[in-house]
């Protein structure tokens, strides 16, 4: 099946996935950062493993979101790696606009 064709007609199974990933992240996070809220505020003795974990979760969640949103907001050219470079290289190289001087 091509990409085009799996885009338009998800599987039973990615549904699933996307719907149990949509309900989990935000239920695990608002766990974490409630029990983050409370070793600040009571002074609660939670383990550093515990706390560590807490903390790489939602920084990665917050930052893969993040990442995603950029990607589907940004339109990207073919044959280049990011916008960036591409930015860099057209104010580096006036010919690289396509203008004649």
């Amino acid at each position: 099946m091509s990409e085009q064709q799996n885009k338009s007609s998800p599987t039973l199974v990615e549904v699933f996935t996307n719907f149990f990933r949509a309900v989990t992240r935000p239920a695990v996070t608002i766990i974490f950062a409630a029990v983050i809220a409370q070793v600040v505020i009571d002074g609660i003795d939670a383990p550093q493993w515990f706390l560590a974990l807490a903390s790489g979760c939602i920084l990665w969640w917050f930052g893969d979101r993040t990442v995603q949103h950029i990607r589907t907001k940004t339109p990207m050219q073919p044959g280049r790696r990011d916008n960036a470079n591409q930015k860099h290289s057209q104010d580096e190289d006036p010919d690289a606009t396509g203008k004649e001087g």
